[in-house]
């Protein structure tokens, strides 16, 4: 519902992306991933119960600093109220998801510092090759069959 999780499994070092624009002038935008660095939970709260903030490390992150660790930012849950048929539906939550992995379609417009591009035996649309190999600064190319690195 509006970018939120029904549930989000997180830890420590996960990779996590945004699922909703935040700050986009400082960027933390729909789309931005990086690494949680911590979890704040209220006192006496604990897993599975919702943290106050996930502390997130964005490296593209040009905002003010969070307890003066620069990249540092305290994402906190939010609600999203939706109104369907005459009743009111709301949803409490972290708006991030894990990102160990994107489709194509999610990198567009994006720059990673790598990727690992699967694009299977063809191509299936015309173009998603060259979205997904474009996304990258620099790349390494696998030759999966023969094992060679370009």
């Amino acid at each position: 519902m509006l970018g939120l999780q029904p549930f989000i499994l997180i830890s420590k070092g996960a990779k996590v992306m945004l699922t909703m624009n935040l700050w986009a002038s400082v960027g933390l935008c729909n789309g931005s991933t990086e690494s949680i660095i911590d979890i704040i939970y209220a006192e006496n709260h604990a897993p599975p119960d919702l943290p106050i903030a996930v502390l997130v490390k964005f490296d593209d992150y040009c905002g003010p600093s969070f307890a003066s660790i620069p990249s540092i930012v305290p994402i906190t849950p939010v609600t999203a109220t939706v109104n369907v048929q005459d009743s009111i539906l709301e949803r409490r939550q972290l708006p991030l998801t894990l990102a160990w992995a994107l489709t194509i379609h999610k990198s567009q417009g994006m720059t990673l510092k790598k990727a690992w591009i699967d694009i299977g035996k063809r191509e299936t649309t015309l173009g998603m090759m060259y979205v997904a190999i474009s996304r990258a600064r620099k790349f390494i190319v696998i030759n999966n069959r023969t094992n060679d690195v370009w």
